[in-house]
């Protein structure tokens, strides 16, 4: 089980490698290739690389299934082989207290069945432990493959956020604040308070106050107290 989809990832990957460099010899020729022709060129390929990508990230999850069933087998078969490994050590320390007779065919026939049965297992352990080493091996490419592509995207994305800023600037919304500026610029000041009033009214909205500006007094006119004396 653990082979065939290995070999279905590793072949997916190949085919992303293949297509990746085929992009990038693709942009080393733009200069000198049909802009229609090289854009057809390059979504075909982009088509066929976001295919692969969506693949292995399906497959991805069918890895992390295997690899955790291997994990619980592993586990199984490290305990029996403890066990195992135990009855071995037992069975020579019980012959060595001459609780049994080293050379009673009995004896001999019940430890050699217990050191194959520890070789067996441990032999079923390593098998094990390799096929989840090459499992392993493949996430770690799926990973390296899903970030690259995720790395593309963002590097995408951060292309079209930088051309949005070298847009020109809407002059009509510039007018459109000139205008208000000039219009707000129009208003009348009142001199007693300093409220903002439109340019009709005559007194102050705020305060009452005239809003017309006094006429200078005449430099040569003369204030007279008609109460003074003679």
């Amino acid at each position: 089980m653990a082979e065939v989809l290995e070999e279905k990832i590793q072949e997916l990957l190949s085919s992303r490698t293949e297509l990746a460099d085929r992009l990038g010899n693709l942009e080393k020729l733009k200069a000198e290739t049909n802009e229609r022709v090289y854009k057809r060129i390059r979504q075909d390929y982009q088509d066929q690389l976001d295919s692969i990508l969506s693949s292995i990230s399906a497959e991805r999850g069918t890895l992390e299934g295997k690899v955790s069933e291997l994990k619980r087998e592993i586990e199984q078969k490290e305990k029996r082989y403890t066990e195992e490994s135990d009855k071995v050590d037992e069975l020579n320390l019980r012959a060595k207290l001459k609780e049994y007779d080293a050379n009673d065919g009995s004896f001999r026939s019940e430890l050699e069945d217990a050191r194959h049965s520890r070789a067996a297992t441990g032999s079923e352990l390593e098998k094990l432990r390799s096929e989840l080493g090459d499992l392993n091996k493949v996430l770690k490419d799926v990973d390296e493959a899903t970030s690259a592509r995720k790395s593309a995207s963002t590097a995408s994305s951060r292309a079209s956020v930088d051309d949005s800023l070298d847009e020109p600037i809407d002059l009509e919304l510039d007018d459109e604040i000139g205008k208000k500026e000039s219009a707000g610029g129009s208003e009348t000041k009142c001199p007693s308070c300093g409220h903002l009033n439109p340019p009709q009214k005559l007194f102050c909205e705020n305060c009452g106050s005239s809003l017309d500006e006094e006429e200078p007094l005449d430099d040569d006119f003369d204030l007279v107290d008609d109460d003074l004396d003679l």
